[in-house]
């Protein structure tokens, strides 16, 4: 198992963001992920805009999971219509 931290941009409104979070959250313990640290970075101002959406709220995660995992999740969450963007990078030890 290796440690991972995956950084979610989310639409601002409310609702989206909690359905954004939580649907993360699902698709990341459905792959086997143990979530190490949650971390809600707050709303914050794009530095370009993504989708016409000038605001987003971050979420960062800390998981440890299988490195064939990991490769998976991407491609699991791309689809999510309320995450503007997921990167997901391996810690360093």
């Amino acid at each position: 198992m290796r440690t991972y931290e995956a950084m979610c941009v989310l639409r601002v409104e409310e609702d989206a963001f909690q359905r954004g979070k939580d649907a993360v959250r699902a698709e990341l313990t459905k792959l086997g992920a143990n979530i190490v640290k949650e971390e809600d970075m707050g709303q914050r101002t794009l530095a370009y805009p993504i989708k016409d959406v000038h605001q987003a709220h971050y979420f960062y995660f800390v998981v440890e999971m299988d490195p064939d995992n990991a490769r998976k999740i991407e491609d699991a969450v791309r689809l999510f219509e309320e995450l503007l963007r997921f990167m997901m990078v391996r810690q360093e030890s």
